[in-house]
């Protein structure tokens, strides 16, 4: 039986993201406004036959988008748990800043060296004592989380349009892993269980 009381998720959530090369969790909600999850479609068309029917083709569950709107304040830190950007991990490479002051450039990304990939995860609960969305949460907390595994970071754009620095990022996923693994999980809770962590 449900022991929440949420009818719907509103203002808050938690954006978490972890790197391939790396395996420190950055929470980016703090500089999050918004969030647009673009499921892949499976798709289908129907093909004609000679007597007016149709056959079904189906087309393959295409690639899913994840973008993030928000208010970077530098290129983000190597290492931090709430980086204030993402510029670093869209430059990607194997040379990365961890200190003060942070100096980068796009031709750190080295030939033969695969770009980084993320996790990411996107949670929204009414369980205020969790830090990111990787979290526990503990009854009698509601949840819905979406997992994303094998992301790229495939867009960083900066705009000042408004008055105000704003970065449009987009994370993008296949559907499964080439050895058809699923890349994407959701989970919920509505109070009565516990919603375990992802290690």
């Amino acid at each position: 039986m449900a022991t929440s009381s949420i009818t719907a998720w509103s203002e808050t959530a938690l954006v978490s993201i972890v790197s391939s090369t790396g395996a420190t969790v950055m929470t980016i909600s703090a500089i999050t406004e918004t969030i647009d999850i673009d499921l892949g479609d499976k798709d289908m068309e129907g093909v004609s036959n000679l007597i007016g029917g149709r056959h079904v083709k189906q087309t393959p569950e295409a690639d899913t988008t994840i973008t993030f709107e928000g208010y970077p304040i530098s290129a983000g830190l190597l290492g931090s748990t709430t980086p204030t950007g993402l510029q670093q991990e869209f430059f990607g490479g194997t040379i990365l800043d961890s200190v003060e002051p942070i100096s980068l450039s796009n031709t750190t990304l080295t030939y033969g060296v695969p770009h980084s990939t993320f996790s990411v995860y996107v949670m929204w609960t009414d369980d205020s004592t969790v830090s990111t969305a990787k979290s526990a949460i503990a009854t009698p907390g509601a949840a819905l989380r979406y997992t994303f595994a094998n992301c790229f970071l495939t867009s960083y754009k900066t705009a000042f349009t408004d008055g105000m620095l704003k970065v449009t990022m987009k994370f993008k996923c296949p559907c499964r892993s080439r050895t058809g693994a699923g890349n994407i999980t959701v989970q919920s809770t509505d109070g009565s269980a516990v919603m375990p962590s992802i290690a």
